[in-house]
Parts: structure tokens; C-alpha cells; sequence
């Protein structure tokens, strides 16, 4: 069990880079649960203060670098739904808390999907948060369509239906991330419909890279609308806005989100990264 202020030991993480703890001062685990009840109180404010019932917002645990022990201590707090950046991670993590007996959540990725992971991310998880290219989401679907034809269950042992995705949007325009551009995305949410294996249930944003309050709103309410103009168009379950983390939460519920993705108000800070090993 980590305690407080100690330096954990050095490691190579699930993407194949060095990470160190040293000097970093960790959280206990047991203070998750309090911190996970802070924040579960603090959207909830957000959600009624913005005219919303206050469980109109989910929260995703963002699970990247922790360890399923700390996972599971915010499950045994009441959290339902966890997200993994690395495929490797999350099926060892989600072994490890199979195993423990660890409460029943919902599993989404939320990092990057390479092509050969893809497979693997569907038999994994119960969503892909991170679709942003039609190329992407043939290969899920063709995927999907193997495994439905094979008798295949997934991951609660139920045979294998339509797979729950989300398009990331990069409506900031960074370079530095992925997602599909703003006027790409109401198109490509027609195509994805289109497709027989999977659900396109929402939007996921990643919020502008700035201190400019009133560009991260811009930036969410910018995704709102394309869901809106989505549903519009007839593709009626795209619903879901996944948007705001740690430090835009309030932004975004204000507008309009139904799920905030939330890592380190809870867990504490990830490992510094060093070196790669590839």
C-alpha cells in the first residue's frame, strides 16, 4: 500500500516508458474515497447550478499510471465508470480487479486506438471514446461483425450485440492531439451510423490547451452544438458529451456535458515520465 509522502518504486509504464515516482507525493489510498465523494458533491453543484437533476452528469475515473488497488478503492466509493489510455493497462488492470472482487463498473478507452489494438479494445471494454476516423470505425465494425457472427460474449458474458463508440473532436485545431476536426464530424457521425456493429452514443472533447476561460467554453459549447446538429440529422443516440477533466469540469457542465473524465483530483499525480524504452 502506497503511503503518504513515500517514493514509489520506478517502473516502465504500459506505452514502454520509464516513469518515477521520486518525489512525488502521493495521496493514501485511503483518502480516494473521500476525494472521490468531493468531487461526486462538487458536479453535482455544477449540474444543478447549470439547471440540470444532480445526477445528470457522470463521472469517469481517468485510470492512467494507477494501480488497480487505488481503482478499486474509488469503485468501493461509488464509482461506475473507469477510462484507460493504454489497451496493455486496462486488461491488466481490470484482471487484476476482476480478481479482487471489485465492484461492477463501466469501461471506457480513452486514449488513442492504434489499428492492431482495435481488436483488443472491443473485447475489453464496454466503449470507445475515441473514434475520429471513419477508417477507424470500419475496422471496429468489421471487428464487431466477426465476433457477433462466432457466438462471441463480451466482457459480462453476454453475446456480443452493437459496441458502444464516441467521436473525439479536436475543436481547439491543436496539432498536438487527436480527434476529427469540427467540420468533419457531423458527416462522419452519418457514416459511423451507418455501420451495422456499432452505437455511436456522443462526443468526446479534449478542452483547449489554454488559462482563456472564455476559449474553453467556446470550445465545449462548440461540440454541443455539432451533437445537437448530429441529432438533428436522425442519429437520435448520440446523446453523450463527454467532456471537462479536472481542471474545466464547471465549464463544462455549464455546457452541457454528461460526463466529466476526472484522474488526479482523485488519485493524486501521475509518475514523471523519463525516458523511452522503445
Amino acid at each position: 500500500m502506497a503511503q503518504r509522502g513515500r517514493i514509489e518504486t520506478n517502473g516502465v509504464n504500459w506505452s514502454g516508458q520509464e516513469t518515477s515516482f521520486d518525489g512525488v507525493l502521493r495521496p493514501d489510498v485511503t483518502e480516494i474515497a473521500t476525494r472521490f465523494t468531493r468531487i461526486r458533491e462538487s458536479v453535482a453543484a455544477a449540474s444543478i447550478a447549470s439547471g440540470r437533476a444532480e445526477d445528470a452528469v457522470a463521472i469517469l475515473l481517468a485510470a492512467k499510471f494507477q494501480e488497480p488497488e487505488r481503482v478499486a478503492a474509488a469503485l468501493r466509493a461509488g464509482a461506475s465508470r473507469i477510462g484507460h489510455n493504454y489497451i496493455q493497462q486496462l486488461t491488466q488492470s481490470e484482471s487484476e480487479l476482476r480478481s479482487s472482487g471489485a465492484p461492477s463498473h463501466r469501461v471506457h478507452v480513452i486514449g488513442h486506438v492504434q489499428a492492431n489494438k482495435a481488436g483488443k479494445a472491443l473485447r475489453a471494454a464496454d466503449c470507445v471514446e475515441t473514434v475520429d476516423s471513419f477508417e477507424l470505425a470500419s475496422r471496429l465494425n468489421r471487428i464487431q461483425e466477426r465476433r457477433i457472427s462466432s457466438g462471441e460474449c463480451d466482457r459480462w458474458g453476454d453475446p456480443v450485440g452493437r459496441f458502444d463508440v464516441m467521436i473525439q473532436v479536436n475543436s481547439a485545431g491543436s496539432e498536438s492531439q487527436y480527434g476529427a476536426p469540427p467540420e468533419a464530424v457531423v458527416d462522419l457521425a452519418g457514416e459511423i451510423a451507418e455501420l451495422p456493429n456499432l452505437r455511436l452514443t456522443g462526443l468526446m472533447l479534449i478542452g483547449a490547451n489554454t488559462d482563456d476561460v472564455t476559449a474553453v467554453a467556446a470550445s465545449h459549447a462548440r461540440v454541443r452544438e455539432l451533437r445537437d446538429a448530429i441529432r438533428a440529422a436522425g442519429v437520435s443516440s448520440c446523446a453523450e458529451l463527454s467532456m471537462g477533466m479536472t481542471n474545466d469540469m464547471e465549464i463544462a457542465v455549464k455546457e452541457g456535458s454528461t460526463q466529466v473524465r476526472v484522474g488526479t483530483a482523485v488519485f493524486g499525480p501521475r509518475p514523471f515520465l523519463r525516458t523511452s524504452t522503445r
